[in-house]
């Protein structure tokens, strides 16, 4: 069982480092400015904060009551502000510090061209669905009792 768990954390935790791989490659190819590990933390932090509004929202949903989704505006800005900090942090942690995103760096770069353009696509593709799933969900959530 625990051997399990470790497979689907460390499956996980390659995951995590290929999309921060594909967006900190993006932004090197596009604007090699030094600063394509800033950015790609930058997006994929965004990303997984998305990704959190559109689980709360789904969850309010299923709860017909609004869950982590404050009437008001500043209120709404404090708490999913610091849970964004948070994300920074913990991606900070994960993938830039000490490079961690690179021991899968190998990997990464030996696939087949139609597999690093397939997963480069899938990676923003799914970065453009989570956004609009945020918008979705959240705008239905929006409507529910507090």
């Amino acid at each position: 069982m625990a051997e399990g768990i470790a497979c689907s954390w460390r499956w996980l935790a390659k995951i995590h480092a290929y999309t921060f791989y594909v967006l900190r490659s993006t932004f090197k190819s596009a604007w090699n400015d030094g600063l394509e590990e800033w950015k790609a933390l930058l997006f994929i932090s965004v990303g997984t904060g998305f990704a959190g509004l559109t689980i709360t929202s789904i969850i309010s949903i299923s709860l017909q009551r609004r869950v982590l989704l404050p009437q008001s505006k500043p209120e709404f800005l404090t708490l999913w502000g610091v849970i964004g900090f948070g994300l920074v942090s913990l991606n900070y942690y994960t993938l830039v510090l000490d490079h961690k995103w690179s021991r899968f760096e190998e990997q990464f770069k030996f696939r087949s061209k139609m597999n690093r353009v397939c997963g480069s696509v899938a990676v923003w593709v799914g970065l453009i669905l989570i956004i609009a799933a945020a918008e979705w969900t959240g705008s239905l959530a929006w409507r529910l009792p507090p």
